[in-house]
């Protein structure tokens, strides 16, 4: 054969290749991802609270795609209603032949030592036979620091309370790690729309300009607890991860549940937070038994939630994971916000 039949088979073998190894790399990145997708036999994963619009939109989310969710919460608080609120419609709306969605409240207070230890035993009551441990634990509890005097238990619930979540938890979090290498993951907000320095130049005098920086000296303690502990609970396999949030404030993430118009007044739903984006939010909206009001934890989008998602299912996790609000772009990014990993 001529020298250019030899050089189209050597393309068209080269070409055959590359198609069969990337249908090897697809598979094996599909069997990697199965083995740590939640199952009946483990996955738990501990929301410290869904008195939050956040925490609440998270425990459902999560225990809606499968995940065994305990969520931390006030007792007899509108998040502890709202959450048996859902569980009950989705148990009612789950066909037969599928396992309804698990969720569990208890109370939880991160400022609290004795409340913190109280829920610990309680978890450890909730898993199931065989396991030993939590998979992941998301701190969704905290406060946004506004409010006359309120920087002082801002600070305590937020950053001691990041540092107290750590103590009580992690000895869960290193007993599921030991039964699979994938678990033991301590989940913490990270940086927000407030904590940028520019922020505070651009806010008004007086106490307005006070209160933000107080949510800016919050949001940056608890960043740095969060780097902190990632260090010392490395050792015991243990990872660290920070969700930052830049196009939300603290206000907003922690932020209870939005009241909606009630069914009977037939007027607009007032905007969220990300009314922008609403078309693409995952929303936990639900109707309170024997109240004509309803509820809507709607603030992160379906992509963002996939991305808390991907972050508890990789063999690797980041030590850092953006959730996007806004469409991102070159012009739209926030370098204060961009700290080194």
């Amino acid at each position: 054969m001529d020298p250019l039949t030899w050089l189209s088979l050597g393309l068209q073998l080269a070409a055959l290749c590359s198609i069969v190894g990337a249908l090897l790399l697809y598979l094996l990145r599909k069997v990697r991802v199965a083995e740590v997708l939640p199952t009946d036999s483990a996955k738990t994963v501990l929301v410290t609270s869904v008195d939050t619009a956040l925490g609440l939109q998270i425990a459902t989310y999560l225990s809606d795609r499968g995940w065994r969710v305990i969520a931390g919460c006030r007792p007899g608080g509108l998040g502890a209603r709202l959450a048996d609120s859902w569980l009950q419609a989705h148990v009612a709306a789950t066909p037969e032949n599928q396992p309804p969605p698990r969720l569990a409240t208890l109370e939880l207070d991160v400022a609290r030592e004795d409340l913190l230890e109280e829920a610990a035993r309680a978890t450890a009551q909730h898993l199931p036979a065989g396991e030993h441990g939590v998979w992941a634990v998301v701190n969704t509890a905290g406060s946004s620091g506004r409010g006359g005097a309120c920087w002082e238990a801002a600070l305590r619930c937020n950053v001691l309370g990041a540092l107290r979540v750590a103590r009580t938890f992690a000895p869960m979090l290193a007993a599921a790690a030991a039964d699979h290498p994938h678990a033991g993951r301590l989940f913490y907000i990270g940086l927000t729309s407030d904590t940028a320095c520019e922020s505070l130049s651009r806010a008004a005098v007086g106490d307005l300009n006070e209160c933000t920086a107080v949510a800016a000296a919050v949001r940056w303690g608890t960043w740095g607890a969060a780097r902190a502990l990632r260090t010392s609970l490395r050792t015991r396999g243990l990872h660290v991860v920070l969700l930052h949030t830049p196009d939300l404030s603290a206000a907003e993430i922690y932020a209870p549940p939005v009241q909606l118009t009630a069914p009977s007044q037939p007027t607009s739903r007032p905007d969220t937070p990300s009314s922008d984006v609403s078309a693409t939010t995952a929303s936990c909206a639900v109707t309170m038994p024997g109240e004509a009001a309803e509820y809507s934890a709607k603030v992160l989008p379906t992509a963002a939630l996939k991305l808390l998602e991907e972050a508890l299912t990789s063999p690797a996790p980041k030590d850092a994971y953006y959730l996007k609000v806004k469409h991102d772009s070159w012009f739209t990014r926030m370098p204060s916000l961009r700290v080194g990993h």
